[in-house]
């Protein structure tokens, strides 16, 4: 129904909650990652990049004004 893989279900969900995430609060990056799946910050970083041209931090200064300097 959905015309797509589980795997690709769950990538997009994950990053529409991060997007939600780093939109919305000042939560660490790291922990983002952490609660929307990934164990590895790095490889969470590189996934958010390669689906949206930005940095998880460049996102949220994009979105918000915020930036981390943690």
């Amino acid at each position: 129904k959905l015309r797509m893989s589980p795997q690709k279900y769950l990538l997009n969900y994950r990053l529409q909650q991060a997007k939600e995430l780093l939109g919305s609060t000042d939560i660490f990056i790291k922990d983002i990652a952490h609660a929307v799946g990934y164990e590895d910050s790095l490889a969470f970083s590189k996934m958010f990049r390669n689906a949206t041209g930005y940095s998880p931090s460049a996102y949220r200064k994009h979105k918000t004004g915020f930036s981390e300097n943690k």
